[in-house]
């Protein structure tokens, strides 16, 4: 299928509107509308959510993939940065000197 330029910005520019509708769904609804309880509390973790499953299955790629497993692939840049970045985070509490310091191991491993 082959879509020429116009169909191609109008295809981003429904997307981005559909995008920013419902991510600010929820601060111009009324308050009767709005979460609650459970639900509230679940919204909170959905970014972190989506994130892990984006990301943790190229981190354990490798481990995954193999026959049989070997303690040599925890040695991988992507497993030392990813368990750094947890560590961090958890301990100082920083999600940003988490990234940082898993950037850092990542780009020196």
């Amino acid at each position: 299928m082959k879509m020429d330029a116009v169909d191609i910005w109008l295809t981003i520019l429904m997307l981005t509107g559909i995008v920013l509708v419902l991510r600010n769904l929820f601060l111009f609804a009324p308050r009767r509308l709005q979460p609650r309880g459970m639900f509230e509390r679940a919204l909170r973790y959905a970014p972190l959510a989506a994130l892990s499953a984006l990301v943790g299955p190229e981190v354990f790629r490798e481990a995954l993939t193999a026959a049989s497993f070997e303690w040599g692939q925890l040695a991988d840049a992507r497993v030392l940065s990813a368990a750094t970045l947890l560590i961090v985070a958890r301990l100082s509490g920083s999600v940003v000197g988490g990234l940082a310091a898993g950037t850092a191991v990542f780009l020196l491993a």
